[in-house]
């Protein structure tokens, strides 16, 4: 009886996941990087309040090799144009090509104090709204806080760092993991 919805809540995953791809790749190639509305979902409490917007990342499911060339590129240089250069070249190529190699989960990173992340993981749950395009999607997420050793709290903070040199190294980081067979779409997915 669940495996219908289960296939609806995988295609909503896949078309997400595609569409992520999509604009954060036209970012990289048309906008020097520049977050687009699609990437800055608002996030909605349980009971309905509007939280504000959160700036996501996505990450490779195997994010170590990446986040391990993020890293050498920060370090490598103190020159924040260069920094971002490098990084929006290798963003640029075919990073986000491949969907399916990508986590299903979002992530963002704040401040150290930020009372809005502490709001987001102490409640667990939220709704992510995404739009962009004549395209939306709303996402009730379960929300976890990452341990900075965590091998996706590494990969957001190298990626984040390569486009500011003033990342704080113990800001807070957080995984939204969409409860995919509550998601919807519009238009729905496989139209528009």
């Amino acid at each position: 009886m669940s495996e219908p919805s289960t296939a609806t809540g995988e295609a909503l995953r896949d078309g997400f996941m595609a569409w992520q791809c999509l604009i954060r790749q036209r970012a990289m190639r048309r906008a020097g990087g520049r977050l687009s509305d699609g990437m800055e979902p608002l996030a909605v409490a349980a009971g309905g309040e509007e939280l504000g917007h959160v700036r996501t990342a996505i990450a490779e499911k195997d994010p170590e090799a990446t986040a391990a060339l993020f890293r050498h590129t920060v370090k490598r240089t103190h020159d924040p144009r260069e920094r971002l250069d490098k990084g929006l070249e290798f963003l640029s190529a075919s990073y986000f090509q491949k969907p399916h190699r990508f986590e299903p989960r979002l992530f963002a990173m704040f401040a150290p104090d930020s009372p809005g992340a502490r709001r987001l993981a102490g409640d667990g749950r939220c709704t992510l709204v995404f739009r962009q395009s004549g395209r939306s999607y709303r996402l009730p997420s379960r929300v976890a806080r990452l341990d900075p050793a965590d091998r996706f709290a590494e990969a957001l903070y190298w990626h984040n760092a390569l486009f500011n040199p003033a990342l704080p190294p113990d800001g807070r980081r957080l995984a939204f993991d969409p409860v995919w067979d509550e998601a919807t779409a519009f238009p729905p997915v496989g139209r528009g």
